[in-house]
């Protein structure tokens, strides 16, 4: 898809206000210099958009306000088959919040929210790829507040569990049978 100079307009009007209405952007969309967009051209441009997967519109979350805490792992695996297992075993993790493969001394980098840093160390200890077959060395950075992106996009208040994708079950593990973690599925 061709991305033009109205459709950069639209992606920045919803970045600024995600919630503006097709009538006010049919007011700041531009065709051309003095030409505005009517709302119905804008409506099947959004459309177009999302249905080409570069927009979606949707509710993010300001992490420090809710005072969440992360946790970013950079690992390196033995080959490319393990990374592929683990990507497919956490994107649908509700911990997870940033999957990308790097180059350099590591080979995957993996961001991981908790409501605090006792219950990141839990998820490193026993939820986290780093307890994965094929992991060759890892490094574990704790950050502070977010500065940039301020609201991340999080499905974080689901209450549907992933673990079968990670293989870690929940009702197999001690830190939730001791009461320690309330599941994947439960922040």
């Amino acid at each position: 898809m061709k991305f033009d100079n109205i459709d950069k307009q639209i992606v920045k009007a919803l970045f600024n206000s995600g919630r503006e209405s097709l009538t006010s952007l049919k007011d700041i969309i531009f065709k051309n210099d003095n030409e505005t967009m009517s709302h119905t051209g804008i409506a099947k441009r959004i459309s177009k958009l999302e249905d080409n997967n570069i927009l979606k519109v949707q509710g993010n979350i300001n992490i420090n306000e809710i005072n969440y805490k992360t946790l970013f792992i950079l690992m390196e695996w033995s080959n490319y088959d393990e990374i592929k297992r683990i990507i497919s075993s956490y994107s649908e993790c509700p911990r997870v919040f940033l999957l990308t493969q790097v180059t350099g001394q590591y080979n995957l980098i993996m961001g991981v929210l908790g409501q605090n840093l006792d219950i990141l160390h839990r998820y490193v200890n026993h939820c986290g790829p780093t307890n994965k077959k094929g992991l060759l060395h890892s490094a574990l950075i704790f950050g502070s507040d977010f500065i940039l992106p301020k609201y991340l996009p999080l499905n974080l208040f689901s209450n549907e569990s992933n673990e079968d994708n990670c293989g870690n079950i929940c009702v197999d593990c001690e830190a939730y049978l001791d009461g320690k973690c309330d599941g994947c599925g439960n922040f």
